[in-house]
């Protein structure tokens, strides 16, 4: 029989291979080739309005990226970043493809207003915190100057802040008195020699610039409030300095969640500070960066890995990462006191590869990393740098704050992967409800109508979900 099978097949009749092709889709649906997948499978996306991808098809290719990238803020408005690979920095002109070096190895992160490129003393040789003026730097990025060996305007050195990294920064003032500017950043850092949380610590500078000298004082280091417990999950400060994002899983009998906390107060003398939690959005994220007008934040979630904390070098298999914008609403003090819509703005379907440590640009858009092969694998792998208007995207509320409405999210995720998710591991608990996001109100009600076993009023009440999203 088999001899027979294998002579029908050899001989060039199309009419044979097609119909022994259909047996063997039937004996095995999981083998159906992607492109031949109903439309409402077919949901990955980079984004509804992508802007820029870089490197492009004429630019240098990178194979590595070590951990995070940040937007630079410039005069002329163009997408700048700086990130680095094999433990280098760069400054990368996402706009013109111009990309230079810069110093020491890693985590180079722009002040909100553009003025210096910091670096955290983990990765410098001095192990001191350094500010570089960004203008020079800038300068030599339009010409195409490497400038590794440019010298820092400002190193602090500090016995509680030696082995500091993954900083973020905000600025809390700037003012401009008789032609002395004074600006006030408040930084926070990872990593000391205190192994007890909270591992971070807050160190506020004061730069006083006039046309002929540049001044630097700092503050004693603080720890970040004790109301962020377990903090080493990625929290990072806004734009204004006053408020932290972060993800919180040491509230003992509660699921973790992604967090919004004001800084309310900063005991010099006592070197802490108290916050108050602002936002609970009740759901695990990881990294996450607030807009420079303060009205959005992003993150990346993640399918089978809940956090994926920190990545270097692309994201290990099986997880997959996305990116995610949600809204803030504020009281009439400018307070912020609670979440609004969320949309999700990537959604990745091979494990392995994601979009991950999305970072708002000044002008709304919105950065974030790829890389097309996983981790593990170490040859011929690909970054790339995507920017993408975050606005395009359809908005829901965030049902992850009710129950009843997350439940409906999951079930509807749920179904997408019995029908269409055979290649993927199965998903983890609050996994399914994040699938819901990335289907169109039809592809929704696809889902929705090919779903087994629903009886006629779960079908109607998941089918109105689809058209209403809450």
């Amino acid at each position: 029989m088999t001899s027979s099978i294998r002579h029908r097949i050899l001989p060039s009749n199309t009419v044979g291979i097609a119909r022994i092709a259909l047996l063997l889709a039937a004996f095995l649906p999981s083998a159906k080739p992607v492109g031949e997948q109903p439309s409402y499978c077919r949901i990955g996306t980079p984004g509804a309005r992508v802007k820029m991808v870089r490197p492009g098809p004429g630019d240098a290719a990178i194979d590595d990226v070590n951990w995070f990238a940040r937007p630079v803020p410039n005069r002329e408005g163009n997408w700048i970043i700086a990130f680095a690979s094999h433990d280098q920095n760069y400054l990368y002109d996402l706009t013109n493809g111009n990309r230079i070096r810069i110093p020491d190895k890693s985590d180079a992160v722009a002040t909100p207003d553009g003025a210096f490129i910091t670096v955290p003393s983990h990765y410098t040789d001095t192990h001191t915190i350094n500010f570089y003026a960004a203008a020079p730097l800038l300068k030599n990025l339009a010409s195409g100057e490497n400038s590794q060996d440019a010298m820092p305007a400002f190193a602090h050195h500090d016995p509680d802040m030696v082995d500091a990294y993954y900083q973020s920064v905000g600025l809390l003032s700037k003012t401009n008195d008789h032609g002395t500017e004074t600006s006030v950043y408040r930084m926070m850092f990872s990593g000391s020699r205190h192994p007890q949380p909270p591992g971070f610590r807050i160190v506020e500078y004061t730069v006083k610039r006039t046309d002929k000298e540049t001044h630097f004082a700092a503050s004693a280091p603080m720890k970040l409030c004790p109301e962020i417990v377990k903090d080493m999950a990625t929290p990072f400060i806004s734009k204004d300095g006053r408020y932290v994002i972060a993800h919180d899983d040491g509230v003992t009998g509660k699921a973790p969640s992604l967090k919004i906390f004001e800084i309310q107060s900063v005991d010099y003398n006592n070197r802490t500070c108290s916050c108050r939690q602002a936002v609970d959005f009740g759901f695990s994220a990881g990294k996450a960066d607030f807009s420079f007008d303060g009205s959005k934040v992003t993150f990346h979630i993640s399918k089978f890995n809940p956090l994926i904390v920190f990545v270097n070098g692309g994201i290990p298999s099986p997880a997959i990462t996305d990116v995610v914008v949600a809204d803030l609403k504020r009281d009439s003090a400018g307070k912020v006191i609670s979440s609004d819509k969320i949309g999700r703005v990537t959604t990745s379907e091979r494990e392995g590869v994601g979009k991950y440590f999305p970072a708002f640009f000044p002008d709304g858009n919105l950065l974030y990393i790829s890389s097309d092969q996983p981790q593990q694998q170490k040859e011929d792998r690909k970054f790339h740098f995507t920017v993408v208007d975050p606005r395009a995207e359809t908005r829901t509320s965030n049902f992850f704050a009710d129950p009843d409405h997350r439940g409906v999210a999951e079930k509807i995720g749920q179904l997408w992967y019995d029908q269409c998710g055979s290649s993927l591991k199965p998903f983890k608990e609050g996994e399914a409800a994040w699938w819901f996001l990335s289907l169109s109100t039809e592809q929704c009600k696809e889902v929705v109508g090919h779903g087994a076993g629903l009886s006629p009023t779960d079908r109607k009440a998941l089918r109105n979900a689809c058209a209403h999203r809450f």
